[in-house]
């Protein structure tokens, strides 16, 4: 007869299939919180990138705990912000009185310490966060052979069995297909290239492009956007991205083209590169790039996972098919994070893998409200955001109120007042009239992603623009604007909408 999973003896309670922050939480935490008693996960073998090679077309086949975001994503890239940032900072002290020269950028201390750190971080989980924990790790790419049944590549070319398995394996650049794609790098090789280029071409406007290209802009780097939208940002609030984009151009020298077509890549007898466009149906050229960097999105790493065999679904886009509680289509098969496509954000891998711990092992079934996630774009300004865009608010409360500043250009934060800083301030809150209740907040401009984080508080406990008003302001901030302008400054909305028609502008 047949066994049940119930009667069947499994090597593990819970297997995690990827070991990047969702996966990591997920097992400790499973471990420590929830006394699941045989936890095991799989990672590849460590690398700085995700790939052995310099294109975006070769296939994943190396990794290391920690994941894209410790090791070749959030962290990484945000040291390369700071680094890029200082180039700003230095110059806006001069205007405080600081005699500074300015030699340069030296590349190659940016790329040590960060190598380093990555390597710290990773060896940190391995040697000491697992093993204490309680985790049983084993390196090699995890595929599925059955819904409890997993074979671990090389080095470890091992089979095991579980209980409940878990998918955390998160996503990979993805490449459009143009002539010369396999000349481009990912977000994983500009983070790891030997010396900054000279003259950058980007392909895609997304945070990841547009990040980076801030960055290079400020390090001197020549730095062409190429996108087909008319506004950078795709996805965020529109007035942000307009705002963004003046920014862009005005503050760091990013030479955006909007409205354009990437055609082709080709290589040079000199070993650069040249980027082919249509503009307004023309072809143009962009010649002796060092470096085309093509950042066009992220699909699900499912390649080489085994779903087939465990029958675990996909959606239409190619990521893990889950309920509201992060179940597959395999009763005894998980799913967590970016391969899920639901929100590409690693603190929501981490929220969802707590969410599917209660729901598997605590007896407690919890989803995620993901209308009010905070979150932030470190471009130069960053952005930060929480809620709803103007663009999904309108449809989901058609009684709102817009309260903007600054969209216009021309008002800084007060720590620019004694420089010659070009970059700018907006702030933007959304409020539902029926409820009064804020829908959106949206700032761009110096330190807009810490501003935010506290902000995203008071949005998922539900605050109003009354309460707003009674918010007694913290001043000389930056941050007093989000609560002063639709509170106690009585600035009346700049837009108005009335059964999800405009009324006011």
């Amino acid at each position: 007869s047949r066994v049940s999973a119930e009667e069947r003896q499994f090597d593990y309670d819970l297997f995690v299939i990827g070991c990047g922050s969702g996966g990591m939480r997920a097992t400790k935490m499973g471990k420590k919180l929830f006394n699941i008693p045989k936890v095991g996960t799989c990672e590849m073998p460590f690398s700085q990138l995700s790939v052995e090679g310099r294109s975006i077309c070769d296939k994943n086949t190396v990794g290391g705990v920690g994941g894209t975001c410790v090791l070749r994503g959030c962290v990484p890239k945000k040291y390369f912000w700071y680094s890029s940032h200082f180039g700003h900072e230095l110059e806006d002290a001069k205007g405080y009185g600081w005699a500074i020269e300015v030699k340069g950028h030296n590349w190659d201390t940016l790329l040590k310490k960060k190598r380093a750190e990555t390597e710290r971080l990773h060896k940190a989980q391995v040697e000491k966060r697992l093993p204490q924990a309680g985790v049983d790790l084993l390196v090699g790419r995890g595929k599925l052979l059955d819904g409890h049944t997993i074979h671990i590549g090389a080095p470890a070319n091992k089979t095991v069995t579980a209980k409940t398995i878990l998918l955390a394996t998160g996503t990979t650049p993805s490449a459009i297909d143009i002539p010369g794609k396999e000349h481009c790098i990912s977000s994983d090789h500009i983070l790891e290239l030997e010396k900054c280029p000279k003259k950058l071409g980007v392909i895609g406007a997304g945070y990841i492009a547009c990040e980076f290209a801030c960055m290079f802009a400020i390090w001197g780097c020549e730095t062409h956007v190429v996108y087909r939208k008319d506004l950078p940002l795709r996805g965020f609030d529109d007035d942000c991205r307009r705002f963004l984009a003046r920014q862009m151009e005005r503050s760091d020298g990013v030479i955006l083209h909007p409205e354009t077509i990437p055609m082709r890549v080709e290589k040079q007898s000199d070993g650069k590169y040249t980027l082919v466009i249509k503009e307004s149906g023309v072809e143009k050229s962009f010649t002796d790039l060092d470096e085309v960097l093509m950042a066009t999105g992220r699909h699900a790493n499912t390649w080489e996972l085994g779903l087939d065999s465990a029958g675990v679904e996909l959606t239409r886009g190619g990521a893990v098919k889950v309920d509201e509680y992060s179940k597959t289509t395999c009763d005894s098969i998980y799913a967590i994070g970016d391969v899920t496509d639901r929100m590409q954000l690693t603190p929501v891998a981490i929220q969802e893998a707590m969410a599917f711990l209660h729901t598997a092992f605590g007896n407690k079934p919890t989803k995620i409200d993901y209308d009010t996630i905070a979150s932030a774009v470190f471009t130069q300004p960053p952005m930060g955001t929480c809620g709803l865009t103007e663009e999904q608010a309108v449809k989901k409360y058609p009684n709102l109120d817009v309260f903007i500043d600054g969209v216009g250009g021309g008002w800084q934060a007060e720590y620019f007042n004694f420089t010659d800083s070009k970059e700018e301030l907006m702030v933007k809150v959304l409020v539902d009239r029926d409820t009064d209740k804020v829908v959106g907040m949206h700032i761009v401009g110096k330190d807009a992603a810490e501003i935010m984080q506290g902000f995203g508080a008071a949005i998922k406990c539900g605050v109003t623009k009354q309460q707003l008003y009674e918010t007694v302001a913290i001043h000389p901030t930056t941050a007093e604007e989000l609560v002063c302008i639709p509170g106690i400054d009585m600035v009346p909305p700049m837009r108005v909408y009335k059964n999800g028609k405009l009324v006011t502008q």
